[in-house]
């Protein structure tokens, strides 16, 4: 089934991201993959990102912390080739919206945390 396939992709990628393997990273990240920090009106493309993270794992400071997830709610499009992802964190109440998109698998467009 496709969101259990998304659900399996999605928890590689989130693994990636905690351990720093940019590598695998880039394998499920769109090309014009983006993070919006809406708060700060930022926006991080992939390049500086890996560069960042592989810079950090290079000198052992990278140690993002896993947030407490209050509830995540997946809502595809009708054709299942798109999916939105609303994540709620316990802490401060902030709010994470994810878009995956389908083409011969899921990878992930945006991560964007919303104001």
């Amino acid at each position: 089934m496709m969101d259990n396939q998304l659900e399996q992709i999605r928890d590689i990628w989130v693994n990636a991201f905690f351990t720093g393997n940019y590598e695998v990273l880039l394998q499920y990240e769109d090309e014009r993959f983006k993070v919006v920090y809406e708060q700060d009106g930022r926006i991080e493309s992939n390049f500086t990102r890996y560069e960042r993270i592989a810079h950090a794992v290079k000198n052992g400071v990278w140690k993002p912390r896993k947030p407490d997830v209050e509830f995540e709610e997946y809502a595809f499009d009708r054709e299942q080739e798109n999916c939105k992802i609303l994540i709620g964190l316990t802490e401060n109440r902030q709010r994470i919206q994810e878009l995956w998109h389908f083409d011969q698998s899921w990878k992930i467009t945006e991560l964007r945390f919303l104001k």
